[in-house]
């Protein structure tokens, strides 16, 4: 009886889980579609207000920076030619209301160069340590930790 009730709880587990892991998935596709789209009010639509993202060099990003340094980018961005977020790791907690995802990103794009006019390959790769949870019954980030990634540029690291 007792072995029958860790199955089920387990089972239950794994349900719960898988019903996250869809959850955020589906989020983190709602936002690259926005970010190749270039539409800001998607992509701050499920942003909350109190966002904070550790930069590998220490410094938080709030929601009014991230909004300021996004609009920035899309000026110098010509085109986004592949962005992927994957989710590698996921842990749920908080009775299924919060959860850390590990992610790894890969952004490939086309950039202007500081003369307006010569346009260049990018290639960035970035982990990423992502708290979430659900508010007004949708899952949101509320924090980003950068792990570090790569850059390259027209082939050639950065």
């Amino acid at each position: 009886m007792f072995s029958l009730a860790l199955l089920l709880m387990s089972l239950e587990e794994v349900r719960q889980r898988a019903a996250v892991l869809d959850a955020i998935r589906d989020e983190i596709q709602y936002g690259i579609e926005a970010t190749i789209a270039e539409d800001i009010d998607r992509y701050m639509e499920g942003v909350p207000r109190d966002l904070r993202i550790l930069e590998e060099d220490g410094s938080v990003t709030d929601w009014d920076t991230l909004k300021a340094s996004q609009l920035q980018a899309w000026t110098i961005i010509t085109r986004t030619n592949l962005l992927e977020i994957d989710v590698t790791g996921l842990e749920v907690g908080c009775g299924g209301t919060c959860a850390t995802a590990r992610t790894d990103q890969r952004w490939d794009r086309q950039m202007l160069g500081k003369d307006g006019v010569t346009e260049f390959s990018i290639v960035t790769t970035q982990q990423h340590v992502e708290t979430w949870e659900v508010r007004n019954s949708r899952w949101v980030q509320v924090s980003i930790e950068e792990l570090g990634g790569t850059t390259v540029v027209d082939g050639r690291p950065y």
